[in-house]
């Protein structure tokens, strides 16, 4: 029955998946132009080193927005694990409680079948939660500014005002019809 449900973290998974991919990238082209900088102590290998960390600080300021979407998917993970571990107690008990009582052998094994799907969920999404936080643990040397408040108009400030093309204000439109 499992194997035809619907599998709700999957988009997740991917984004988390590709996320963690970029930055073990962008953290080894830092590491490898750190450890040029060491061995040969030239200015344009800090020079390199500073680039490649501003890339990475660009990157984060970019991928804000999915961040902050893994954040609160990793708080309602914990909230959701918290509640299986209970229901896994809870079965666990009425497990306990079953094997002593005979003629419930159909409804112990069902018990331990639920009991095994839900210690097997739980890891799962104890996985997940793993690598969100392990991620976080990543880019937070290098996301120092980037605090929760940051949003996605943040970033556009920041971006060159030649990216985008000027857009009317529609607020004085709508005042000069008004007064017309």
């Amino acid at each position: 029955m499992r194997e035809t449900m619907f599998d709700d973290s999957y988009n997740i998974r991917e984004v988390l998946d590709d996320v963690i991919e970029r930055v073990t990238l962008r953290e080894k082209l830092i590491t490898t132009a750190k450890q040029f900088a060491e061995k040969k102590r030239e200015e344009r290998y800090t020079l390199a080193i500073k680039q490649f960390e501003g890339l990475m600080t660009d990157f984060l300021r970019l991928y804000q927005p999915i961040l902050d979407r893994l954040r609160s998917y990793r708080d309602g993970l914990q909230k959701e694990l918290g509640g299986l571990k209970s229901n896994l107690a809870t079965v666990n008990g009425m497990l306990e409680v079953s094997k002593g009582i005979e003629g419930l052998q159909a409804k112990v094994q069902r018990l331990e079948a639920d009991g095994q799907e839900l210690d097997e969920t739980i890891k799962e999404k104890g996985r997940i939660a793993d690598k969100i936080d392990d991620l976080f643990n990543r880019i937070r040397p290098h996301n120092p500014g980037m605090g929760a408040g940051s949003t996605f108009s943040d970033v556009l400030a920041g971006m060159p005002k030649d990216l985008f093309p000027e857009t009317p204000d529609t607020g004085k439109e709508v005042t000069r019809k008004a007064r017309a």
